[in-house]
Parts: C-alpha cells; sequence; structure tokens
C-alpha cells in the first residue's frame, strides 16, 4: 500500500513538471510577439560597449602608394605580393569599422577635346561678305571669382572692328589704269581731263557706303562685299572748252538689272515672270499708256492684293506697295530692261537740284567699254551706296554671255558718259533711230570720237515689222 502511494506521487509530479516545462516553452514563444525581446537585445548590448582591452594581433600593412592627385572608390584592396608583417595595437574588429581604400589616379584634366566635330552648322564669320579678310585674336585677362565675372558685361565680350580703305577719285591720268584706251578714243581727252573736277557726288556715294558697312557691322548682318565696296573709280563733272557742253564722267563696274513691262508693246511675258512676286514690273521712267492693251503682269499682283487683304499677319506697308503697283500698271508704260538700253543711276545723284551737272531720268548716256561705245539713256535710279548698272540688254550687247545673275564686266573698266539736260520734251518709247543720232552729236560736242573707236548702233527688237511685200509677178508672154 505505501509502494502503491509512492508510485503515484512520483507520476503526479513528473506530470506537472512536463506541464510546467510545456507552459514555459509557450510563454516564451509567445513573448517574441511583444517587445521585450528588443528590450533585452538593447539592454544585452549596451554591455559591450564598455571599454574592452585591447589586444595584439598581427596585421598586414598596405604598401603606401606613390603621391598623387587621388580620390577614394569603393574597390577592393589589393594586397601586395610580400607583405611585411609587424606587431601593432588595434581595437579589435566590429562591423562598423571602415576600411581604408587604396588609392586611385584620375584621369587627365582637363580631358583632350575630341577628334570629331559635333554636328550643326558651323559658319565662319568671313561668309558675311565675300573678299573679307578676318584677323582674329583672343585675350585672357586676369579676373576675380566665377560668380562675380559672370555678372560684369566688360568680363566676356567681342569687340568687332572692321578695316576698310576709303578710295579716292581717280583723276583723267588714274582713268588709265581702268581704261589705256580712253585717249586714243577722245582726241580732246587732254584737254577736257585737265579741268575736270572731283564731283560732290563721289563723297556722297561713299558716305552712304560707309554708313551702310556700320549698320551691317553693328547687327553682325551681310556686309556690303568688297566688289561693291569698290564699284566706282571716280565721278567727274567736267565741261568741254569749245562748246560748253557739260559731262558728267562716271567710271564703275557693271551689273544687270532685269525689271519693267509694257502692255502696248510686249502684251505676253513668261510665266515665271508674270507669277514672280520678286520682279520689279516697273521702271522710274515712265509713260502714260498708249494703248489699250493690258499689262500681262497686272493679273498676279491684283490677285497678290486679294490674298495680302485676307491675311490677318500681312503687312501694312505690303498691302499698301501691292495696291501702288496695281494703279501704275493700270496707268503707265515703262521701259523693258530685256529689251531697251538704259543705265541705273545712283539716287545719291537725285539731289543738288541747282547742280547743272545732275543727271535726270531720259538724259542720253555713251557708255565706253575698251574701244566699244554703246548709246543708252538713265532709266532708272538704284541704292545710294552703288554705282554702275545696266540693263539686261545693254548687258549683253557689251558681252553676250551676261544675265541677270553674271555681270558682263567686272573690273573698273566701263566709262558712263552723261548729258545732263539732254532728254526728249517727253517720255515715251525709246527711239532707236533717235538715240543712235543723238548721242553721236552730244559725244561731238566734247570733242567727238576718232577713228579707233567703235560707236555701235542699238536696233528696237519690238520695232513692228514691216508687212512683207507682195512678190512680183513675171509680166505674161506677148502672143
Amino acid at each position: 500500500m505505501k509502494q502503491l502511494f509512492h508510485r503515484k506521487s512520483k507520476i503526479k509530479w513528473f506530470t506537472w513538471f512536463r506541464l510546467g516545462l510545456l507552459g514555459a516553452v509557450l510563454l516564451a514563444a509567445g513573448s517574441l510577439y511583444t517587445p521585450y525581446p528588443a528590450e533585452l537585445v538593447k539592454a544585452l548590448g549596451s554591455q559591450d560597449d564598455a571599454p574592452k582591452k585591447k589586444k595584439k594581433r598581427r596585421v598586414v600593412k598596405p604598401a603606401t602608394p606613390a603621391p598623387a592627385e587621388t580620390v577614394a572608390a569603393p574597390v577592393k584592396p589589393v594586397a601586395p605580393a610580400e607583405p611585411e608583417d609587424e606587431e601593432v595595437d588595434v581595437e579589435p574588429w566590429s562591423p562598423q569599422e571602415a576600411f581604408a581604400m587604396p588609392s586611385i589616379t584620375l584621369p587627365p584634366f582637363p580631358p583632350a577635346l575630341p577628334e570629331s566635330v559635333e554636328p550643326g552648322r558651323y559658319d565662319h564669320i568671313s561668309k558675311m561678305t565675300p573678299g573679307l579678310n578676318v584677323l582674329s585674336s583672343v585675350q585672357f585677362e586676369e579676373g576675380t571669382t566665377a560668380s562675380q565675372d559672370r555678372k560684369a558685361q566688360s568680363a566676356y565680350q567681342v569687340r568687332v572692328a572692321l578695316s576698310l580703305r576709303l578710295p579716292k577719285a581717280a583723276d583723267g591720268e588714274g582713268l588709265k589704269h581702268a581704261n589705256p584706251k580712253l585717249p586714243e578714243l577722245f582726241p580732246r581727252y587732254n584737254d577736257f581731263m585737265g579741268k575736270a573736277r572731283v564731283s560732290q557726288w563721289y563723297q556722297a556715294l561713299y558716305l552712304h557706303k560707309q554708313n551702310r558697312v556700320r549698320k551691317e557691322a553693328a547687327t553682325l548682318a551681310r556686309l556690303l562685299d568688297r566688289h561693291n565696296f569698290y564699284d566706282t573709280d571716280t565721278i567727274l563733272e567736267m565741261e568741254a572748252p569749245e562748246t560748253g557742253r557739260k559731262v558728267l564722267w562716271v567710271q564703275a563696274d557693271m551689273d544687270v538689272v532685269s525689271d519693267g513691262s509694257d502692255g502696248d508693246r510686249l502684251p505676253d511675258m513668261p510665266a515665271k515672270v508674270k507669277n514672280s512676286d520678286f520682279y520689279q514690273p516697273m521702271t522710274s521712267y515712265r509713260w502714260r499708256k498708249l494703248g489699250n492693251k493690258p499689262n500681262p503682269l497686272l493679273p498676279h499682283w491684283e490677285e497678290r492684293v486679294k490674298k495680302l487683304s485676307k491675311d490677318k499677319n500681312a503687312k501694312a506697308d505690303d498691302l499698301q506697295y501691292a495696291r501702288n503697283v496695281v494703279h501704275d500698271l493700270k496707268k503707265y508704260s515703262f521701259l523693258l530692261a530685256e529689251y531697251d538700253s538704259f543705265v541705273v543711276a545712283p539716287l545719291t545723284f537725285k539731289s543738288g537740284e541747282n547742280n547743272d551737272y545732275r543727271p535726270q531720268l531720259g538724259d542720253y548716256v555713251a557708255v565706253v567699254v575698251g574701244d566699244r561705245v554703246f548709246p543708252a539713256i538713265v532709266g532708272d535710279f538704284g541704292p545710294r551706296f552703288k554705282a554702275g548698272e545696266a540693263s539686261l540688254r545693254l548687258a549683253r550687247l557689251i558681252n553676250p554671255k551676261a544675265t541677270p545673275f553674271a555681270r558682263p564686266v567686272s573690273d573698273l573698266g566701263v566709262s558712263y558718259i552723261f548729258f545732263p539736260g539732254s532728254k526728249e520734251p517727253e517720255n515715251g518709247p525709246i527711239n532707236y533711230e533717235r538715240l543712235n543720232t543723238r548721242v553721236q552729236e552730244l559725244l561731238q560736242e566734247m570733242g567727238g570720237l576718232s577713228p579707233v573707236a567703235q560707236f555701235q548702233q542699238v536696233e528696237d527688237l519690238l520695232a513692228p515689222k514691216p508687212a512683207p511685200q507682195p512678190e512680183p509677178q513675171p509680166a505674161a508672154p506677148q502672143s
């Protein structure tokens, strides 16, 4: 009985022990879902902050790199082949401790310039005008800081300086360089050249050239090129000793104009001309229409007025100009550059109304190239800063290869001899018989031409062709 009681007590105690152990395990597992484990870890970690005794251990000392401009980079250290061992005091390793990384050498600074040019447009300043000789230089000066110099306009600037020589007007002797044959063509050449004086229009012409260059240089626009800056060798006022005939002598090159229209003489024109917005249908020399044939350019300009009237973005000046063209095409006729022989005088010549040497529209002109002399009239006015222009008809008489884009003469070998006050009483189509005769008479008033000169007769290309005469019938045989 006593033995049985003792066995039961052991079983009961063992059962309670197992239940208690199981409860403790469950309690510990449950505590993982509470903040207590984190607090416990924190408390245990604080004990590691206490001072620790330094220990001696063997470490490898990396080789010291050569001095250079370096920065640290996150790469793995490379141990030398034969490190040197040394006893040193070191702190115990911990995960938070950083390694000292070996240094690397930066690439050379500044980097080399790229061998290839980046895509884009690169225009040299010399393209602003043909024949411009560009001498460029860059100067660096010691400044302050970048933040200060950035705000200073004078720290980063461009100075534009053009250097141009102003020519002096040629006299009678200087004109021999332009055309050595001139003294041979005019028997009285030395007489009237000896008393010639440089016209104020020469100075005015080059003042207009200077002002245009200043304006274009300030805006870095396309400059007046070398050819058109040096397009006039002289402008001389002279008087024939015996007759008193006044002459204005202009020595220049020759550019080409292709303007004008006249429904009476040329009722139809090529489609590229009739439909062009850039072809100039008028010349300064004009006369009231003589017939009822409409101008062939009138329909295009009437349509242009309609389009500009409906266009809200059109400029008022463009619309008014188109209306003026329509009005003038209905009322007047004009010279035709492709058919008429005329020259263009600089607009500068319109000033000086009291000057007896001032050319006017319709005045006769003798044009001398080499040993040839061509008759023409003053048919238009051109820019104030240019001289030496003629109609396409006259240009082709001088050089058959001339076009609106190709000069007949590029050097200063063209003499324009204006005869002021020689115009006809009324404007009208050029009478070419009168033109040929009158220019020869005016040349005679200044001493005439020598036998070596070749006066070129100009015919009227638009004159009505004479009706063909009927061929004579053979006489009937007599019986």
